[in-house]
């Protein structure tokens, strides 16, 4: 049996049963990657954490499905993130949509985190340490009017509820009401926060945009309009390393990494038998 050959010869439905098993397992076995926290991932990480008590943090899940697997994943570690500062500092946040499908995801994503952090007896609440505007239209208008009356602006929550009588936006009434922007938004429309409300009331503000968009906010980062930044799904990796957990990204991370490990590995083998199998072939020519 030459196993040379057998190595380039391997059918493909055996490579593509390895395959399946390379992208389905890391969702279901643990394990961390080493990986360099990047300075953008860092800095935002640095400025959540710097939080006064009682903030309110404006979130906008400025998303749609199509974008879920780098956007979602960014979701799910920056809002992991406020409710850890719930418990440690009251920190709040109401989330505000300008994509249609923004709302809901983020509301899974939310009630879900809801859930396994009061398990742990973190108190976290809807309406009082957190609440969700829904979507709204008109993003630059809309934005305008808010920065000066935003309980007058809103009006009332997904659920029909009055703004202005939610325990969770005690205290806020303006943009100077606000301690930090996040948006995740996988296009140039955060911009309009830095226009409208970032710049002029001197709000810190972080972003975290798919890996194709990041180039183009570092400008803003490079000039402190943004404080921090997570890129594309593997600045969400990131940040769940920075907050010591095991959450979407890192297991998708994991699941992309094994796929191509595993691709670089059958090329290696197949290329190394071609090799081997050319150099046995000489030689037994030579030999005759």
């Amino acid at each position: 049996m030459n196993v040379l050959r057998i190595l380039q010869q391997v059918d493909r439905r055996v490579l593509y049963v390895m395959l399946i098993m390379a992208v389905t397992l890391p969702f279901f076995v643990k394990f961390r990657l080493p990986m360099a926290i990047s300075p953008p991932t860092k800095a935002l990480y640095d400025a959540i954490e710097a939080l006064p008590e009682n903030s309110f943090v404006l979130f906008g899940p400025d998303y749609s499905a199509g974008t879920r697997g780098e956007n979602g994943a960014q979701t799910e570690a920056l809002i992991r993130h406020l409710m850890i500062m719930w418990h440690k500092k009251k920190v709040r946040f109401g989330m505000l949509a300008f994509d249609p499908q923004g709302k809901t995801l983020a509301q899974g994503i939310t009630m879900r985190l809801q859930e396994e952090y009061n398990a742990q007896n973190y108190g976290i609440k809807e309406g009082v340490s957190w609440v969700n505007f829904g979507y709204r239209v008109d993003q630059q208008n809309f934005v305008r009017a808010l920065v000066k009356d935003v309980p007058g602006t809103l009006l009332k929550d997904i659920h029909d509820k009055s703004v202005a009588d939610l325990p969770v936006m005690q205290g806020i009434h303006s943009a100077k009401d606000v301690a930090m922007i996040l948006d995740v938004n996988p296009t140039a429309n955060y911009a309009i926060y830095i226009q409208f409300m970032q710049s002029p009331y001197k709000i810190p503000m972080g972003l975290a945009p798919t890996a194709v968009m990041a180039p183009e906010a570092f400008n803003y980062l490079d000039s402190g309009q943004l404080v921090g930044m997570l890129q594309g799904l593997q600045g969400a990796v990131e940040y769940e390393q920075l907050l010591n957990t095991f959450g979407r990204a890192t297991r998708a991370s994991n699941s992309l990494s094994a796929a191509h490990l595993l691709i670089i590995g059958f090329i290696l083998l197949g290329n190394i038998a071609m090799i081997l199998e050319r150099m046995k072939g000489r030689k037994a020519g030579g030999a005759a």
